[in-house]
């Protein structure tokens, strides 16, 4: 859920969309390794087994943006970052970067 503005040099608080943008973005999560994700050695132990081929899940989240921030900032997603927000000149950038 939405409680204050992206940004974390603001703290205004969300209460109502009368003015800023809401995002919606599609973030990728790492499964947790589960106690399934072992192997059974032939003395019995048990070792952790980690598969390169594991596929990040996805989940869709809820950003805002307040009024003032959402005129000049923009919100990017990246692998190694997360969610960052940035100057909206810079945005476009990355965001064509990363396509």
């Amino acid at each position: 859920m939405v409680s204050k503005c992206a940004n974390p040099a603001c703290s205004t608080p969300f209460h109502y969309l009368r003015e800023g943008k809401i995002f919606k973005i599609e973030v990728e999560i790492t499964p947790p390794i589960t106690s399934e994700d072992t192997i059974e050695l032939s003395d019995g132990s048990k070792v952790p087994f980690l598969v390169a081929t594991r596929k990040p899940g996805r989940k869709l989240e809820h950003f805002w943006l307040c009024g003032p921030c959402s005129q000049n900032m923009n919100l990017v997603f990246d692998r190694e970052n997360g969610v960052t927000v940035m100057p909206k000149r810079f945005a476009r950038a990355a965001a064509a970067a990363a396509s």
